[in-house]
């Protein structure tokens, strides 16, 4: 033990000073600060989002603002880790130990900094969800699934966040709009319903942050209704750190839960739902070798060295998701075959030589090429922008920029490696969770207009936009190109 308080605060300080924040600053100001959630009746899909925004914002810690709850005292809907009381008492019972536990109120506070309306009249932000899809400031006829509800939450929260941060360097702006996460269009898709997840043979490769928002959306997504089956294994030899760093992510983990492992919390908390998981604590290398191969590979693993040998063990299927350092998070889903492999995208780790080899590598063409280029006024040569690995969509944003700012358009999406602590806020690794517990459901169902080799790809900071879809296509110098490698996959899944 190190004798100190828990701080569940600690990595959200970092990720605020990464973004050019004044931690101070906003740590001082953040309980004058008031959001109301508030709704007018609850069914589930409103619990689930508004409950999901409230536990975000609390886990703040030091950083959280005063959070009004306005609400029927009576619950609709069993949600992981809150006690059935009413919803503010029971965030109450749940975040004992964190700072931001005496900022929940149901008292009038005077004045209110920002209102997020769940569902009735009241003035303020609406936060919408039907079917498969979410709004904010925007209005849908009909009821969300439990993810959609999920996902309704997390942006809710991020706009929370935008109030509570203020301006900082980088940019940041609301987000009003509608996203589908069936198509991920900006439109209304509906998509289908969600009566029954069958996940089947599967592997949670890492069980932190990220994995922890999954099975919280997946555990909110049954409770709500949806019947889940599958079986399998979740690996990750870590625990929730005695100094509670990890509790400003982990939701599915309370300060009662120092030091228990991760991959045990998962697998109990889904246990209950219909998910057969048996907690593997110890890394993935460590399993035995009939273990490396499942139909299903659920990656929310920091590290992208472990990724690609995860790919390389080539599970079926593969799905991922991870958050940077700057609020971006993304989700992806690869096979082996077609489209860019995960070992293709998950590269950061090689990027540790300055900004220039980071930009060889996102741009997939050699260094000893691309250097001459970056002090010219012209743009990339026809012949060196037709070999990138950059889609149509980004070649034409750059076809007319100058070279020598390219460093610039690309400095955001420049991942240098970082061995220092994890840097994250609750809504960042939250919203990565949550989208990869929509990819693993439209893999169970089936018939999402998506294909290998698509990344969905946007910012707590900014919010979804029509251009966070895209599909990659496979890097030239991975193994997934060679004919060994493939004749390999395909023997092992006909």
């Amino acid at each position: 033990m190190t004798g100190s308080a828990p701080d569940p605060a600690d990595r959200t300080r970092r990720f605020l000073r990464k973004i050019g924040a004044d931690e101070a600053a906003i740590a001082a100001r953040a309980p004058q600060v008031v959001i109301e959630l508030t709704a007018a009746r609850l069914d589930a899909a409103t619990e689930i989002a508004l409950a999901l925004t409230a536990v975000l914002l609390v886990r703040l810690a030091d950083f959280a603002p005063t959070i009004r709850i306005v609400t029927p005292r009576d619950r609709t809907v069993a949600l992981p880790r809150l006690p059935d009381t009413p919803l503010p008492d029971a965030l109450v019972t749940a975040h004992a130990g964190f700072t931001s536990a005496s900022r929940i109120t149901t008292a009038p506070t005077g004045h209110c900094d920002l209102r997020l309306v769940f569902n009735g009249p009241a003035n303020g932000i609406s936060i919408n969800s039907a079917g498969w899809t979410v709004a904010i400031g925007h209005r849908l006829d009909g009821t969300g699934n439990g993810l959609a509800a999920a996902y309704a939450g997390v942006l809710a929260a991020a706009e929370a966040f935008k109030i509570i941060i203020g301006a900082v360097p980088r940019r940041v702006r609301p987000w009003r709009g509608v996203a589908s996460l069936w198509d991920n269009s900006m439109t209304p898709v509906i998509g289908p319903p969600v009566l029954q997840l069958d996940l089947g043979e599967h592997t949670w490769v890492g069980a932190g942050g990220v994995a922890s928002a999954t099975a919280w959306a997946l555990a909110a997504l049954h409770h709500a209704g949806s019947r889940l089956s599958g079986h399998g294994h979740v690996v990750d030899d870590d625990v929730i750190d005695e100094d509670g760093t990890n509790l400003n992510r982990h939701l599915i983990a309370l300060m009662t839960d120092l030091n228990a492992g991760k991959a045990h919390l998962l697998a109990g908390l889904l246990a209950p739902c219909g998910l057969d998981l048996t907690p593997q604590p110890c890394r993935w290398e460590e399993l035995a070798a009939a273990q490396r191969h499942p139909a299903l590979a659920a990656i929310s693993v920091d590290d992208d060295g472990v990724r690609r040998t995860v790919q390389f063990d080539m599970p079926r299927i593969v799905l991922n998701a991870g958050t940077g350092d700057q609020g971006g998070y993304q989700a992806s889903g690869h096979n082996f075959l077609d489209g860019a492999c995960l070992a293709c995208i998950s590269r950061a780790d090689k990027a540790v030589s300055g900004p220039e080899v980071s930009l060889a590598v996102r741009l997939g063409i050699p260094l000893e090429t691309l250097r001459p280029l970056l002090n010219s006024t012209d743009p990339l040569p026809n012949h060196v922008l037709a070999i990138t690995r950059l889609t149509e969509h980004e070649r034409a944003g750059i076809a007319h920029l100058p070279g020598r700012r390219l460093l610039r358009r690309f400095c955001d999406e420049l991942l240098l490696a970082d061995d220092g602590p994890a840097v994250s806020a609750p809504m960042l690794s939250a919203a990565a969770g949550v989208l990869l517990a929509v990819e693993i459901a439209k893999q169970s169902l089936g018939g999402a207009p998506s294909a290998p080799g698509r990344v969905i790809r946007t910012s707590i900071l900014t919010g979804p936009h029509d251009r966070w879809y895209n599909q990659r296509h496979k890097t030239a110098d991975c193994q997934c190109t060679e004919t060994v490698y493939r004749n390999h996959y395909k023997s092992r899944w006909p």
